[in-house]
């Protein structure tokens, strides 16, 4: 697809990350922002009925970005059954069905770019649920990639802490920022290169 006008739907668009996504790929792309409660396209990660009902709105989606989804982050002993179901149906699940309901819609050659976290990798405080999803998001993304070869690529982005974004300054003390630009330049590579099942990690070596 290296070359090719693409129509991409961007979910989470207008967050740190989102917007330098959005920003950097309208540049060559026709873009769409989707969200829960505004945006181009309109849709509920959490609720899959929202995915199909966006899907059969816009079958001609080649590339589909997702920059959103919440986790909770408290230490280990304050983390509820509620806070963990929310962490996993969210970020986890929705993603997920972001791609199973996708590949079933979209033509065939399309793209799916996901996102995760330095937290597989890295731990923090209070970063337990974070470090569940995000590992579970690589290996789906891995097995996900294989299943749906020569039908749709899938590719992981798994950022750092971002320059600028102070809701994560103090739970990522001590991590270099990275800034959204930077970050935004591998989903381009995710969709724009012959890449899938990869998991592109964004973030400052950590010494160790």
């Amino acid at each position: 697809m290296k070359g090719k006008t693409m129509k991409v739907l961007v979910i989470g668009g207008r967050g740190v990350i989102g917007s330098a996504v959005v920003a950097l790929l309208s540049a060559q792309h026709q873009v769409l922002v989707g969200g829960r409660n505004g945006g181009d396209v309109q849709v509920d990660m959490t609720d899959p009925a929202s995915i199909e009902a966006m899907y059969q709105a816009h079958p001609d989606l080649d590339v589909v970005v997702v920059t959103a989804g919440h986790v909770p982050f408290k230490p280990l002993q304050q983390l509820s059954e509620a806070d963990w179901q929310g962490g996993l149906d969210h970020k986890l699940m929705g993603q997920v069905r972001l791609v199973q309901i996708g590949a079933r819609h979209l033509k065939p050659g399309a793209v799916f770019v996901l996102t995760s976290g330095l937290l597989e990798r890295e731990h923090i405080s209070g970063g337990s649920c974070a470090s569940l999803v995000n590992g579970a998001l690589s290996a789906f993304v891995r097995s996900a990639a294989q299943e749906l070869w020569g039908q749709a690529r899938v590719n992981l982005v798994s950022p750092g802490p971002v320059a600028g974004d102070e809701r994560g300054a103090e739970a990522f003390a001590g991590f270099m920022p990275i800034s959204s630009e930077q970050i935004a330049q591998n989903y381009l590579r995710a969709l724009s290169q012959p890449l899938t099942g990869k998991v592109l990690e964004v973030f400052a070596e950590v010494t160790r």
